[in-house]
């Protein structure tokens, strides 16, 4: 009985959470242009606006000029959970965006992103998940209580039916600035605001086996709301002709989520609340390192502070995470390369604190595409990412699986 509370408990309170497409950290999210779509490691990159995310203080070694950068992902995804043999699904795609502005002169630069630094996909469990089956054993569980306030067996049985459709989007806005102190050594400053938007809308019909009472239909209807700031500080080095590193910290963005409810049927939630889920700092560390003209390596290692961020208590249940990675890109002509990627990643967090509508599994991800310039100052991205989640089972027997791939396309141009 008391695993049983708890696992309905979990299930409740599951729906305030929030996880991101790909290998990431618990809450953020990596996967932010095409160019790391087909290389999976953009810490030390100084070739395309793009940095503006990855190492804003090596904007500075590009070519003096306006860029703008353009990029959009297709997501397709699938999500399971196996209770007790069978499985509930969701497969819904998503489509992710976004956005780089960059103008560069001499030692100084100027940057702007729109991203989606956290969330930004939607889930349809058609037919349930675990966490509409914990609702529907709550809602039997409460509907037998009132039978046995007036005196009759507890008849409730079954769940005739149960759906789920949820959605998260953390929309990022960056303004910053970099300044190259020397030839060896640049700096960054940044400041991120984010638009974090939740709604979840799930439904659960129960029913007794011998037809002696009617049937019931319960149904909950919300969304949470928050916005923060936080700070994205960068430093770039130089050592070497072929050697560049780069540094990247982005503070903790407190998030104190605000609950509207449209429908709750079962009495879960609070209209007005408010739970706070700030989004992680996080340290990026990266290296590129020229093996030969053509030939380029990097490696990068993105580390998530997970039991920093107030999470409402939940974050005595996690670890800090980590991604770690390496990529070669190599130059075929002056004006087409091509790139192949590998990513591992370490989330921090076990089976019983997932998400079951987006687990956040440990995962290997392999990724490879392509760079094209049109002409000069137009540049053309394709990548492919698969990513081989390790599925997870919970103490209550919920087996967790999940199956990532992205395809992207990215367009830069460079005004002069």
């Amino acid at each position: 009985m008391k695993k049983l509370f708890i696992f309905l408990c979990a299930g409740v309170l599951i729906f305030s959470l929030t996880s991101p497409i790909i290998a990431g950290g618990i809450d953020n999210k990596q996967n932010l242009s095409a160019e790391y779509v087909r290389t999976l490691n953009r810490s030390a990159t100084t070739d395309s606006a793009d940095a503006v995310a990855y190492n804003p203080a090596g904007v500075v070694k590009m070519e003096d000029g306006f860029f703008l950068n353009l990029s959009g992902q297709y997501a397709l995804k699938e999500y399971s959970n196996t209770i007790g043999g069978v499985e509930y699904q969701s497969d819904t795609p998503s489509i992710v965006p976004s956005l780089f502005g960059l103008y560069k002169k001499d030692r100084w630069a100027g940057f702007a992103a729109f991203t989606i630094p956290c969330g930004g996909g939607k889930v349809r469990f058609k037919n349930g998940n675990a966490t509409t089956f914990a609702l529907g054993q709550g809602f039997i569980g409460g509907a037998n209580a009132q039978l046995a306030l007036g005196g009759y067996p507890p008849l409730y049985d079954n769940i005739l039916s149960q759906s789920l459709e949820a959605e998260s989007i953390y929309y990022g806005l960056t303004l910053g600035g970099a300044y190259a102190i020397n030839d060896m050594i640049s700096v960054s400053l940044g400041l991120r605001y984010i638009d974090a938007q939740k709604e979840a809308a799930g439904s659960v019909a129960i029913g007794a086996s011998s037809g002696q009472v009617p049937d019931q239909f319960a149904e909950i209807d919300y969304e949470e709301t928050a916005d923060g700031l936080g700070g994205i500080i960068g430093i770039n080095i130089s050592p070497a002709k072929d050697l560049n590193i780069g540094f990247r910290y982005e503070t903790r963005t407190s998030l104190d989520f605000e609950t509207d409810v449209n429908r709750d049927d079962l009495g879960y939630f609070i209209d007005g609340s408010k739970a706070r889920r700030d989004l992680p700092a996080l340290l990026s560390l990266g290296a590129a390192y020229n093996i030969v003209p053509n030939l380029k390596l990097e490696a990068s290692y993105v580390y998530y502070f997970n039991e920093d961020a107030d999470w409402n208590g939940d974050e005595d249940n996690v670890d800090n995470g980590y991604d770690i990675g390496l990529a070669l890109e190599y130059g075929f002509t002056p004006t087409f390369k091509g790139s192949i990627g590998y990513l591992y990643t370490d989330t921090g967090i076990e089976a019983d604190y997932m998400l079951p509508e987006c687990p956040e599994l440990d995962a290997d991800t392999v990724a490879a595409g392509f760079a094209y310039t049109v002409h000069p100052g137009l540049d053309l991205n394709l990548g492919v990412l698969k990513t081989f989640y390790k599925d997870e089972t919970t103490t209550t027997g919920i087996k967790l699986e999940k199956d990532v791939t992205i395809i992207s396309f990215g367009i830069q141009y460079k005004f002069m």
